[in-house]
């Protein structure tokens, strides 16, 4: 199988994977920023860590960095808008509000932890410090290179 076989079928393969949704964000001095990630995941209870993929050249990774910190918000279902103005598609009237998504499901305030090399992105690990829960609800889910819905409740 050729190099570019192998990629296309790989990311038809991740396409399969369903994965909830996040809003990865930063602010170091007076600078914000904030992407769309759906590379993230639960890392350790003892003690309350999270890790996420995100791209080298992103320019929230180097405010991250500086900053020492982040937060992650997990977009429920209805806010595709907030996803895509944060995955560089950008929508009036949205933005973070105190360094969050305002109406997400829950923000976890977290700081840095360590980074990793990842081929062509970087493995950040954040030790969560705080947690804000929005009201429960069903999340913004993204399967098959689209959103979709979950049963509410199953």
């Amino acid at each position: 199988m050729g190099e570019g076989e192998l990629k296309d079928l790989f990311k038809e393969a991740m396409s399969r994977f369903a994965a909830g949704v996040t809003v990865v964000s930063a602010r170091h001095g007076e600078e914000e920023r904030g992407m769309t990630a759906t590379a993230f995941m639960s890392l350790s209870l003892e003690p309350p860590l999270v890790a996420l993929g995100i791209w080298q050249g992103a320019k929230v990774l180097p405010l991250l960095e500086a900053a020492q910190a982040f937060a992650v918000s997990l977009l429920r279902e209805g806010q595709e808008g907030v996803s895509e103005h944060f995955a560089g598609r950008p929508r009036d009237g949205v933005g973070l509000t105190a360094g969050r998504v305002e109406g997400a499901l829950a923000v976890l305030r977290c700081r840095l932890e360590a980074v990793y090399p990842g081929g062509d992105h970087r493995l950040v690990v954040g030790r969560v410090e705080a947690l804000e829960l929005g009201e429960m609800g069903p999340p913004l889910v993204y399967f098959a290179r689209g959103y979709r819905r979950l049963v509410w409740p199953s």
